[in-house]
This record gives C-alpha cells, structure tokens and sequence, in this order.
C-alpha cells in the first residue's frame, strides 16, 4: 500500500516537473503578448459592446497553452452602477480567441444601436413621434439612447452640430462609425457589429483623467480611432467580436458618424436635438430618475 501511494506522488512530481519545463521552453516559441491583447482585443470588445461599459482589464499572466484577459464591466443603464462583472478574452497559442459573453450588444440598447442605417434622410412623422414619446416623459430623468442622424456626418459637419447645441466630448458620447450591416442568414458572410467608438476605449485612455475636448472632440476621436486601427492585422482573429480587419479599416479610412450613443443625458437635452434637421430620430434605451437630484 505504502509503495504504491510513493509510486503515485512519484509520478505526480514527474509530471508536474515535466509540465513545468515544457511551459518553459513553449514559451520561448510562442510569445502571447499581453500588451496587444490589451491594445487590440480589449479595445475590440468595447468597439463591439456599447451595451457595456467595460473599464480596466488585467492579464492571467499566460498559461502553458493560453492566456485570459478580463475586463471589468457593467451593463449601460441609466440609474446607478451596477457590481462589476469579469468578461473574459481568451487567447490560446495559435492565436483564436474566444470571448463568450462579448459577441456584440443585446437589450434594448443593443436593439437601437441595430435599427441604425446610414443616409435614411428627414422622417418628419418618425420625429413627430419620438417628440410625443418624449414629451409624456419627465424631462430630468437620465436616459440611455441613440441619436440617428438623417445623413452621415462628416468631422467638420459634427463640430458644427455640436457648437450649434453646445456640446461636449466625454465618455457619454460614442460615434457610431459604421451601422451594422442588414444579416442575411442565406450568405456565407458573417454578422458584423456596429462599430461604436470612444476615446476612452484603448488601453491607453482608459483613466478617469482623460481630457476630453469640447466641440472639436470628433476630431480627436477619429484621430484616435484610425491611430488604433492601425495597429491592427488581417490575420488579428476578431471573429468573436462579430468585427474584421476590413470593416474596422474600411469605418476608420471613411472616418464618417450615422449616429451617437449617449449615456446619463437628460431627456429634455435629447428633446432638443430633435429640433435638429441633422437628426432622425432618438432611440431611448433606458430611463431612470436622478436620485441624486430627488435627495
């Protein structure tokens, strides 16, 4: 009894040894380099899920066959946060990633992000609808929406719409830089998310001391967008994100917004805009009061 139990921790040892030595001579051939991950698929995950607010993320380290990086998250609403959830972003050795619970926005936010379409022009009636809506509502409460533009604004047409309404940059607004295109279940090409953007989705701004800048903000967002889709490759494997390498270039080359997403405004700051003939329409994903302001 006794000689077999040493037999067993013997073998034990043996292979924890040998997995030790192979983890170590794998990693001098295959390098996973935790700084691009973070670079290129945390900023992918954001870019794809405008549902979330996704916030810092953090490396496992590497394994012996793969490496996780976690993103710290909460679903965009608009009353209080919620606790954080980890999302996973899973690289193993020949590059695939899988990221389950990342594969593009969902909810009501997701639905309104989705009905996006570019150059749809004015709708009078639709307009005259989303007033009335938003006219039955209070207007201090906090909205999570989605502003459609009537054409696709240029930087220079998207500074003028915001002095003309006085309006800021900040990590309550994302340019939707390319609307996800109608699926067709009958083509063999694959879905593909929204392309949604904020400064403050790479790596590099992600602090809660980025300064963001006023009106001229789309110029700066732009500039940061095709900065960062530089850095990435054909080969870069962003299928779980429901994004490719073409899509992201192509959005970034045409540098053109159909819509914003707007987080914690005030509904009656999103009435205004309807007054706009640059704007459609706006979406309201979800409304909660200020309970702040009601103390």
């Amino acid at each position: 009894m006794a000689r077999s139990l040493l037999k067993v921790v013997a073998v034990t040892v043996a292979l924890f040894l040998a997995l030790s030595a192979a983890e170590r001579v794998l990693w001098v051939f295959v390098d996973f380099d935790d700084e691009r991950t973070a670079q290129v698929y945390g900023t992918a995950a954001r870019v794809a899920n405008p549902d979330k607010r996704l916030f810092y993320g953090s490396s496992d380290g590497g394994g012996l066959l793969e490496t996780t990086y976690t993103l710290l998250g909460e679903p965009r609403r608009a009353g209080h946060g919620e606790d954080g959830t980890g999302y996973e972003i899973t690289e193993n050795l020949f590059g695939t990633i899988e990221a389950p619970s990342l594969d593009g926005p969902s909810g009501s936010l997701g639905d309104a992000i989705a009905s996006v379409e570019a150059n749809l022009g004015l709708d009078r009636e639709l307009t005259e609808r989303t007033r009335k809506t938003i006219d039955g509502l209070p207007q201090t409460l906090d909205a999570v929406a989605v502003v459609e533009f009537a054409h696709s604004m240029t930087t220079e047409r998207l500074v003028a719409f915001n002095r003309r309404h006085k309006l800021c940059g900040g990590a309550d607004v994302s340019y939707i830089y390319a609307p996800a295109p109608r699926y067709d279940d009958s083509s063999d090409d694959p879905p593909l998310n929204a392309v949604v953007w904020n400064r403050h989705m790479t790596e590099e701004y992600i602090r809660p001391d980025l300064t963001y800048q006023c009106e001229t903000e789309p110029e700066a967002a732009l500039a940061e967008f095709r900065r960062w889709a530089g850095l990435l490759d054909e080969g870069d494997d962003l299928s779980e994100f429901e994004l490719d390498y073409e899509w992201l270039t192509d959005a970034a080359k045409e540098g053109v917004v159909d819509g914003l997403v707007v987080d914690s405004w005030k509904v009656a700051d999103l009435r205004k805009l309807l007054d706009d003939p640059e704007v459609r329409t706006v979406q309201l994903a979800d409304v909660a009061f200020d309970l702040g302001e009601i103390g």
